[in-house]
């Protein structure tokens, strides 16, 4: 918990950061700021009453002065102090999105949601709509505000977030309904801003040996982290969150716990001998992380986008008459999958292999067969690397 002594001035010079953050106030008990990714600062006031811890939204700075927050937090504290639960002091006071924003997290997305999914709804609501929204209360917002929140996210060229975004305002909203904080949802009628293609992309055997010699042309960390996507066929969350004691290389197994995974199901995934020799090899800057930020201790990397440009300048200098176009990190997965079924791996081993929950594994069958098939995966993995490397020797 860091805590200061609030002035306008510090106030003003903090920095956003990659994850939200908060401080607290040392002249004020229970009186919080938190400072938002977007850039947004926001007052709150965290209390316990009846055995429940309680944070409720003050109001957002600078609309909210500082001496304001600090006068509302005192009276909600000589509230307190006499057993009088702040919320009942104006119970016609309309509900704000800000003070919903956190009650949805915490009663909605933390019990029906995987923890990515959590942190994926949290992000996209705080940074596009709680600078919009904070002291607006959710009965007043409208489609007008909902297009407008939705047009600026297009303007900045990604209609695929606006899409996500969209999506993450209509499941908060259909709670806001079912809590009857407000009696329909403004999300209703307000079509996706734009179509969505489901991706099939898969690599030729000529594009996958490109991407992998570039790959291994690119220095530390993210020439490693792509050649491991290809021999892991994990997700890229999963190989760049990727910690060293997950890792038993003697044994050559990465184990996976649950709130590493998609779907939140452990998974103990056998590495090919490359990948164990790539693994061996990097250097250990992080007591935690394989692949840390740089000058972030409490992050993994995930400077994605300029590395990935670099790589297609890499991939298409190894042969100016050849490119591999229009291709995402997501797709080697799915490359492998493929690549390792083509090779004649059993659907149900690929299956484990991606820890999928699906398909051969889902329903009643998911539920009985537990059996890890490792043997079976690792025979499929070995499989899969020796064609890449036999790949890299053809002409």
């Amino acid at each position: 918990m860091t805590k200061q002594a609030f002035t306008d001035l510090a106030i003003r010079r903090l920095r956003s950061q990659q994850e939200r953050f908060d401080l607290w106030d040392t002249n004020t008990s229970g009186l919080g700021l938190r400072v938002f990714p977007s850039g947004a600062k926001s007052f709150f006031m965290s209390y316990r009453i009846n055995g429940e811890r309680r944070r409720d939204t003050l109001g957002r700075y600078p609309d909210m002065r500082l001496g304001d927050a600090r006068a509302k937090a005192s009276a909600m504290r000589a509230l307190l102090h006499k057993d009088i639960d702040p919320r009942d002091e104006d119970p016609n006071r309309p509900l704000t999105f800000g003070e919903a924003l956190p009650q949805f997290i915490t009663l909605h997305c933390e019990q029906k949601n995987r923890p990515s999914t959590i942190k994926a709804t949290r992000r996209l609501l705080e940074r596009e709509c709680l600078p919009a929204w904070c002291n607006r209360p959710v009965a007043k917002i409208t489609r007008r505000h909902i297009n407008t929140v939705l047009d600026k996210v297009i303007d900045r060229g990604s209609t695929g977030a606006a899409n996500k975004v969209r999506a993450a305002m209509s499941k908060f909203f259909r709670w806001c309904v079912s809590r009857d904080y407000i009696t329909s949802s403004p999300v209703d009628g307000i079509e996706p801003p734009s179509r969505t293609n489901k991706r099939n992309r898969v690599l030729s055997d000529q594009e996958l040996k490109a991407v992998w010699q570039a790959a291994s042309a690119t220095p530390y960390p993210f020439g490693p982290i792509v050649r491991l996507l290809l021999l892991t066929a994990q997700r890229r969350s999963e190989v760049t969150r990727m910690e060293w004691h997950q890792l038993d290389l003697k044994k050559a197994i990465w184990e996976l716990p649950g709130e590493l995974t998609k779907n939140g199901e452990e998974h103990h995934l056998p590495l090919s001998p490359l990948a164990v020799s790539i693994l061996k090899d990097l250097p250990q800057l992080h007591d935690r992380f394989v692949f840390p930020a740089r000058g972030n201790d409490d992050n993994c990397f995930s400077g994605f986008g300029k590395c990935k440009a670099r790589l297609d300048l890499a991939t298409e200098a190894l042969d100016p008459e050849f490119s591999v176009a229009q291709w995402t990190l997501h797709d080697l997965r799915r490359t492998a999958s493929t690549g390792m079924a083509s090779l004649g791996t059993p659907p149900h081993v690929v299956e484990r292999v991606l820890n999928h929950t699906s398909g051969t594994f889902g329903g009643v069958a998911g539920i009985y067969n537990r059996f890890e098939y490792v043997d079976e995966m690792r025979d499929a993995l070995n499989l899969w690397e020796a064609h890449i490397l036999a790949l890299e020797k053809t002409t």
